[in-house]
């Protein structure tokens, strides 16, 4: 019997911390963002054509007439090497037509030296509105930028 007892308990332990973890690790996959992933961009050198840096993740909710919110990810380094980053956000002005370059009237940034990503840059109020992004993770050893910077996008 006694057996059978820590043997639950230990089971109830193994299910608790499975349950507690879940959220954080939800929390660490969207980068301080809410909503649903709705576009990835590759953050490469030499003006998109050379070494992958990182990533720059997009999400929408639909919540508050619309949030978008953006991180720029080291996917290339080791874990916990220090490196400037970058992610801006920008809500342009209403009328603005996908692919054009875009005036804003209202914009959220997260720049400096981080370990793993930079973000979340955060803008309500975007639906039916096109943003614009730019993201970016430098080499720590040398002067080398890989970015991405998009003209006005996801536009409903």
């Amino acid at each position: 019997m006694r057996r059978t007892l820590s043997a639950l308990a230990a089971a109830g332990l193994v299910l608790l911390g499975g349950i507690t973890l879940a959220p954080e690790a939800n929390a660490a996959t969207t980068y301080g963002c809410s909503g649903t992933l709705v576009d990835t961009y590759d953050l490469k050198t030499n003006g998109g054509t050379g070494t992958k840096y990182g990533e720059m993740y997009l999400y929408y909710s639909s919540a508050d007439g619309g949030t978008n919110c953006a991180a720029a990810v080291d996917t290339h380094f080791a874990s916990g090497v220090t490196k400037y980053q970058a992610v801006y956000i920008y809500r342009c002005v209403s009328g603005t037509k996908p692919g054009d370059f875009c005036d804003y009237d209202r914009s959220d940034q997260d720049s400096g030296n981080f370990t793993w990503y930079a973000g979340p840059a955060k803008i309500t109020g975007t639906a039916n509105r096109c943003i614009m992004l730019y993201g970016r993770v430098d080499d720590p050893s040398n002067r080398a930028v890989a970015d991405k910077s998009t003209l006005a996008t996801h536009c409903s």
